[in-house]
């Protein structure tokens, strides 16, 4: 028996391929198998100027049901395109899907997982990591929640939200590089999904995206980095004080002070490295802030098309009892 349940399936792409159209294909059917309602978001960034005048949009709305395709009007970051498909998704679960790793099968497992009290699913890969790789991820998961963002180890960009989790961030304002930490502020309970990639050569593991990804989480969701180097502008002023100091005394018991000058260097340099540390991240959070003071909409639309193609043309939205005999412990849409 189909489930009762609206699901909502987000994808993110920019490029329109034929393996693409296949992958719908397939979802389209795992969905029709398994739920009365659902629907397919395909959320495409721009520049449109980009993006290829082709007929796969019409061939994709035209052949498969339920699909929708958001198109962006600028090259946004992937934050704001997974946020327009969650603001945009109307289903009572809500899948954030990446079809390049996550396999079919983790669609209806969240789902599940969701239903049985937990409003965020988190997808964690199961792939063996290299021990470099490790060792510096084990540092920043310490550095991260020391800002207060807790995320499972290996975690992976896919997500499933019940659709109070969906209001709780879609409620809480801008989307620009806070995205999943918003998803793990609502204080809805957590759940982990382990599953293994179907591609594991295009999960992104670099250890430079990596370290990308914690500066920019640090920057843009928490002034604690800031206070960080204050306290190290200050540990850096106090030795330099105490080396004057010291200067001074050797000065008068000794007199000679030629003998200190590759110390002298060596200081200063450290100095230096510490100032333009300080001044990095003041760059940083003085970028944040004119992108926080920007009246600048976090993305537009450029248009929006549906299927013309329906899963049952006779079928109505609005009933008088709910019909769903299963359990919904998040208490979400029929169910409530």
């Amino acid at each position: 028996m189909k489930s009762e349940s609206f699901i909502s399936v987000v994808l993110n792409t920019h490029h329109l391929s034929e393996e693409l159209i296949s992958k719908i294909r397939q979802i389209q059917g795992l969905l029709d198998e398994n739920y009365s309602d659902y629907e397919i978001l395909v959320v495409s960034k721009g520049p449109y100027r980009d993006v290829p005048r082709n007929s796969a949009v019409d061939l994709i709305l035209k052949t498969i049901p339920s699909v929708r395709f958001l198109q962006l009007s600028g090259g946004v970051h992937d934050d704001v395109v997974w946020a327009a498909g969650l603001e945009n998704a109307i289903g009572d679960f809500v899948i954030l899907f990446d079809h390049l790793t996550d396999p079919l099968d983790v669609i209806h497992r969240a789902v599940e997982e969701c239903k049985a009290g937990y409003d965020v699913v988190v997808g964690v890969s199961d792939q063996p990591l290299p021990y470099t790789y490790r060792i510096l991820r084990d540092t920043a998961s310490r550095v991260l929640r020391a800002i207060d963002y807790h995320i499972p180890k290996n975690s992976t960009g896919l997500r499933c939200l019940s659709r109070r989790a969906v209001n709780a961030v879609t409620d809480t304002g801008r989307f620009h590089h806070q995205f999943y930490l918003r998803i793990q502020k609502t204080g809805y309970p957590v759940s982990e999904l382990v599953y293994k990639p179907v591609s594991e050569s295009q999960v992104k593991k670099s250890i430079m995206h990596g370290f990308r990804n914690l500066v920019r989480l640090m920057v843009f969701n928490s002034s604690r980095p800031l206070r960080w180097m204050s306290v190290i502008g200050t540990i850096g002023s106090s030795c330099a004080l105490l080396f004057a100091i010291y200067s001074i005394v050797v000065n008068l018991i000794n007199g000679h002070v030629v003998e200190g000058w590759t110390t002298t260097i060596l200081f200063m340099s450290v100095l230096f490295m510490l100032q333009f540390i300080m001044l990095a991240f003041f760059g940083e959070y003085l970028s944040r802030l004119l992108d926080d003071r920007s009246e600048q909409a976090a993305y537009s639309v450029v248009f929006e098309k549906n299927s013309v193609v329906m899963v049952n043309q006779d079928r109505v939205n609005v009933l008088n009892d709910a019909t769903a005999e299963e359990s919904n412990l998040v208490q979400t849409g029929r169910d409530r």
